[in-house]
């Protein structure tokens, strides 16, 4: 068998494990760690500061945690969607949350369908976005919370159901996307360590640069420089296809979960309050 014939073959039979992993590419994607209680990672937010939280969307219940600052001060409210794979109790995603209210806001992070204690099962970007519309309508039964008060936050997966919901809701404060994908397709293939250009096997378009061109509330991109996921040029193409205003600001040195951790909880609390004009904690 010649050379070319055997690199034939295996470029087919490559093609094949592909082909037969694409159907599942959705499902990886939209599935999260499913658990029957939450055990929180060391934390940072007293007890007495947090609370387990749950509200329906589509008919499942979602679970989620809602973190207060101290005293009766009104303080903007976080609504943080996290990345894919984990659950909110992951070590990344619950320090995600800590850092944010650390940084002197009250943050909701939830769980998407089939995620953590969250029921049902997150089909596509549009259940996506059905949740966080959901923990939107939730943070809005709080006391003191209206839409001027609310910022959409978002890391990696969360991206997009973040965004779609700062665009489907006139008034929010300000949108937040960390290591933020530009389109599904980019994402998938910037995730594979192949080079292998299988975002067309990806159902869901999930068009985050369509839809941030949609958002009027303020937009902040944040993106490591040594992000290996999701490069920090779709970083980039988000902030260009956004409106004014807008910021951009990529993090040397920081990798596709450790913006927060590099920039640190002066520099990162000071740009998120300054961008949303929060004032001091």
């Amino acid at each position: 068998m010649t050379h070319s014939r055997q690199g034939a073959i295996s470029a087919l039979a490559l093609f094949a494990v592909l082909a037969a992993g694409a159907c599942k590419l959705d499902t990886i994607i939209f599935s999260g760690d499913k658990l029957e209680a939450y055990k929180l990672p060391a934390t940072v937010v007293p007890d007495s500061l947090r609370r387990e939280v749950q509200f329906t969307s589509g008919g499942d219940r979602l679970y989620g945690y809602l973190l207060r600052q101290a005293g009766t001060s009104p303080r903007l409210t976080i609504v943080f969607s996290h990345g894919k794979g984990e659950n909110l109790a992951g070590s990344t995603e619950w320090e995600h949350a800590e850092f944010l209210w650390r940084c002197g806001f009250d943050v909701l992070t939830y769980d998407y369908r089939g995620f953590g204690r969250s029921s049902g099962t997150s089909r596509d970007e549009t259940t996506l976005a059905e949740d966080a519309r959901a923990a939107l309508a939730f943070a809005l039964t709080q006391p003191g919370v209206v839409v001027g008060r609310v910022v959409s936050y978002g890391h990696s997966l969360g991206s997009a159901p973040a965004i779609t919901l700062a665009a489907t809701t006139p008034g929010m404060r300000a949108l937040v996307v960390e290591s933020g994908f530009s389109n599904g397709q980019a994402m998938a293939e910037s995730a594979d360590p192949l080079g292998i250009p299988v975002g067309w096997l990806l159902r869901e378009p999930m068009l985050n640069t369509q839809h941030i061109a949609a958002v009027n509330a303020p937009v902040l991109i944040l993106h490591g420089d040594a992000d290996v996921k999701i490069p920090w040029e779709q970083g980039r193409d988000l902030y260009n296809a956004a409106r004014d205003p807008r910021q951009l600001r990529i993090v040397p040195g920081a990798g596709h979960e450790t913006v927060q951790k590099v920039m640190g909880v002066t520099t990162l609390g000071a740009l998120l309050r300054t961008f949303t004009n929060a004032g001091a904690p």
